[in-house]
């Protein structure tokens, strides 16, 4: 195992030279988290570890490109987990209706990196993770629910309804009136400012 104090884009940067100890160490250091997100949207854990696989496969055959452009590890492998996991939980539920099997696109998601955040700004946000829990305990639980379910498990606002159970328009209006509140949010937990909250 590699010391700990290496950081990630230093380790993805060994791995897209081909060194197979960095990648352990990115898995060792994220693996547990992704698996959780994974698991969130998917719920079955051998589906969820096949997922897992598929994102560590593809961080590194393309962590040269992701190194190149200094995008975040952490941003780009929860992109990822999300995207695969979202796309197989789809193509579950297309399966279910049809009564068969498709697998989803593996390329589900943008390819071009550049928008991802950098290290330093997720390094920030990790610094701020209690700051973020406590706004969205703010959050009515019903609100934080459909956020959960878009955010989470790749919901659409059709599906939001019947999971929700209420009527389309309230669904609607409770979804607007809690990204409202995170954007009014965004700047305490994500600025170099604090209000009292």
């Amino acid at each position: 195992m590699m010391a700990d104090e290496t950081t990630a884009d230093a380790l993805l940067a060994l791995a897209a030279e081909g060194n197979r100890r960095a990648l352990a160490e990115l898995y060792d250091r994220f693996a547990p988290r992704m698996l959780g997100i994974i698991r969130h949207i998917l719920r079955d854990r051998e589906e969820s570890e096949k997922v897992l696989e598929e994102v560590f496969l593809r961080l590194w055959r393309e962590a040269g490109e992701i190194s190149r452009v200094g995008a975040s590890v952490a941003a780009w492998m929860v992109l990822v987990a999300r995207t695969q996991a979202g796309g197989r939980l789809k193509a579950r539920r297309t399966a279910a209706a049809s009564k068969r099997r498709r697998t989803p696109p593996a390329e589900s998601w943008p390819s071009r990196l550049a928008w991802l955040p950098r290290p330093e700004a997720i390094a920030r946000l990790d610094e701020r993770r209690s700051l973020l829990q406590k706004v969205l305990g703010q959050l009515p639980k019903h609100q934080l629910r459909a956020l959960e379910l878009v955010a989470f498990a790749g919901r659409a606002e059709a599906e939001l309804e019947a999971d929700l159970g209420g009527p389309p328009a309230r669904v609607r209006a409770e979804l607007r009136a809690a990204t409202r509140f995170l954007r009014h949010r965004r700047r305490t937990v994500v600025g170099s400012w604090a209000v009292s909250l």
